[in-house]
């Protein structure tokens, strides 16, 4: 274990449990309004636990789960979900490998004979692997075709750099290529096991048959009492001391993909709330938002102008994106960054926080309404570890927020002059147009072309 985890980045930190348990964290709600069960099983280790040269070895890992274990073939493994009308899916973040899956409840145990036989008893087929490796890699070639998608990827990596929330989930062609079934059986014995794994569901069943299954798997793969892995953690992320532009070279380029940004905020700190509110009245999803009205309303720069926060256990980012035509790009870059400028300088108005507030309050319930949403809820907040029923402070918490609350954090979190800035365009045609808009010297600016890992 130790020399695993001595290659992974120096970011990473391993938190040792002072007492062993072996236990799942199991989070389950009896729900019989609909004969279905919703399920999740979570490892809170993802993409950031990649080792150093295996970019996208926990997203092939969780994707060779679903293709063999030591008693079925990925074909038999899709019937017997099939034959049951089941679905079990997986997904890969940056903290966390989910395994996702819904059945009628009158199904259930079949389901998690078959999910448990996933999670314990893999077999990493070597003629899978191949077909996965290529299966990956002509998604990652793929990508290169859809602007936004390749521009957030790149802006990603080049906003954080050698630090872990850098790692593109699908990895690196070369990684990908070089993975072997020996690494792949490796990580799986890392993280794989009670103390990383979680448990979260609803629907018609009661829990403790969910509890009886958890303890069978945390008995089947138990962490050894010496090295007891608690938590997988990564290293806050700190900005440049100085603002910074990327050029995603791409020929021909009429349209191009704008991404800037700043190290974000975690959920639980005292800023998030009056953040959130203000980021909606900035440039949240509404068409009244300052954003929007004044980058697609007024002047048709762009189709679209939005302003998001990503959230993991360390803050992660605050992130503007626009898509103009090429022609437009540089104006709308520059009064993008002026407008954060302002936005540090003066907050937002009374009008727009009053808008703010009423529309998030509003909509709060609904992020909740539904079993499906309400495990899914669960499932970002043990993966955060956000405190249990976080999902549902949100209308209790922004009533709380006053304006002056808003603008003395946004002048506080805000930093214009550290801003990361990538733009997907053909560089020769505006490249001196986009210096000049972001305000960077010649020596902050990187080009890559586009076909670069």
């Amino acid at each position: 274990m130790k020399k695993h985890l001595s290659l992974t980045s120096l970011f990473i930190a391993i938190l040792i449990s002072p007492a062993y348990t072996s236990a799942i964290e199991v989070a389950f709600e009896t729900d019989q309004s609909l004969p279905i069960v919703y399920l999740n099983i979570a490892v809170k280790a993802g993409a950031v636990t990649d080792l150093e040269g295996k970019s996208g070895l926990t997203n092939f890992l969780g994707e060779m789960l679903l293709r063999g274990t030591t008693k079925r073939n990925k074909e038999q493994i899709d019937i017997a979900l099939d034959q049951i009308g089941a679905t079990l899916e997986v997904e890969t973040r940056a903290e966390a490998l989910i395994l996702r899956g819904a059945v009628l409840a009158s199904q259930l145990n079949r389901f998690l004979e078959i999910t448990g036989e996933i999670i314990t008893s893999p077999s990493f087929p070597e003629n899978e692997i191949r077909k996965l490796k290529s299966e990956i890699i002509s998604s990652i070639m793929e990508e290169r075709g859809r602007d936004s998608a390749l521009a957030m990827r790149r802006f990603t990596q080049f906003m954080f750099g050698t630090h872990p929330y850098g790692k593109p989930v699908l990895g690196k062609i070369k990684d990908v290529q070089s993975i072997t079934r020996q690494q792949l059986l490796a990580h799986y014995n890392r993280i794989i096991h009670d103390q990383l794994l979680l448990v979260i569901g609803s629907g018609d069943t009661a829990a403790n048959q969910i509890d009886l299954w958890a303890a069978k798997i945390a008995n089947e793969r138990p962490s050894p009492p010496d090295k007891s892995i608690a938590s997988i953690l990564v290293s806050k992320p700190i900005d440049s001391n100085s603002k910074r532009l990327q050029l995603i070279d791409k020929p021909e380029r009429t349209q191009t993909q704008i991404n800037l940004g700043q190290v974000g905020v975690r959920m639980t700190d005292p800023m998030f709330f009056p953040l959130y509110l203000g980021n909606h009245a900035f440039g949240g999803g509404s068409f009244s938002a300052r954003l929007m009205v004044e980058i697609r309303v007024k002047r048709g720069w762009s189709y679209g102008a939005n302003s998001f926060f990503r959230h993991g256990r360390q803050p992660r980012s605050w992130q503007v994106h626009l898509f103009p035509a090429a022609k437009d790009t540089p104006n709308a870059l520059a009064h993008t960054l002026k407008m954060i400028e302002e936005l540090r300088e003066k907050g937002i108005s009374q009008e727009e926080f009053a808008f703010a507030k009423k529309s998030l309050i509003n909509s709060a319930g609904f992020l909740f309404n539904t079993p499906k949403k309400r495990v899914e809820n669960k499932l970002l907040e043990r993966t955060l570890d956000l405190p249990d029923g976080f999902m549902k402070s949100y209308g209790p918490e922004l009533q709380k927020v006053q304006l002056s609350d808003v603008n003395s954090t946004i002048k506080h979190f805000f930093k214009p002059e550290s801003l990361a800035i990538s733009v997907l365009c053909t560089a020769k045609d505006i490249k001196d147009a986009l210096l000049k808009a972001a305000g960077v010297a010649a020596e902050k600016i990187e080009i890559w072309p586009y076909t670069a890992e």
